[in-house]
């Protein structure tokens, strides 16, 4: 048994305690993305693809939004949709739907292993705040049976997270193709 909220125990198979799991898992790796981001600015100049800096401090958003949604669940307080890199929600959405190569005749962006550590990174970084997303879904959305209001404050704010992410992979491949 763990505390869910005070001095309500819960089985730790509860949704909400393998959610806020994920959410720890996501943070771990948020800094882990920021350390090889780090390490990829300190190569010798044009051994490193450009925007690795930029890149940390946009985890660094991306770490703080994932502290805000932990803080909200476990508070059960609201959470306020993200705004991450000057962007609030319905820009991230819009933008993140915008993800074409110039160069390449338009095409839509698609990961492969030639764009580099850093955007392998992000890349998974957007898969497992996906997963995450689908987890609050099943935890947070409506039920037949209800036992607390759904959250679709959590949900909607992770949907926003992978597609933040998604745009930012983006924009760094982008960048280094220019």
């Amino acid at each position: 048994m763990t505390s869910l909220s005070g001095a309500n125990l819960v089985p730790k198979t509860h949704g909400r305690i393998a959610f806020r799991g994920v959410i720890d898992t996501l943070e771990a790796e948020v800094i882990e993305a920021q350390v090889l981001a780090t390490e990829r600015s300190a190569c010798p100049k044009g051994s490193a693809g450009s925007g690795e800096k930029d890149i940390c401090a946009c985890l660094g958003e991306i770490l703080e939004y994932l502290r805000a949604v932990i803080a909200s669940e476990v508070k059960e307080a609201p959470l306020p949709p993200p705004v991450l890199f000057g962007m609030d929600a319905g820009e991230i959405h819009r933008r993140s739907h915008e993800v074409f190569v110039s160069g390449a005749g338009g095409k839509p962006l698609l990961p492969a292993c030639t764009d580099g550590p850093v955007a392998a990174r992000l890349n998974t970084l957007r898969a497992k705040v996906r997963e995450a997303e689908l987890l609050a879904v099943r935890v947070f959305g409506p039920t037949d049976v209800e036992e607390a209001p759904p959250r679709e404050d959590i949900i909607l704010g992770m949907n926003r997270l992978s597609s933040a992410l998604w745009w930012l992979y983006c924009d760094y491949v982008r960048r280094k193709l220019e």
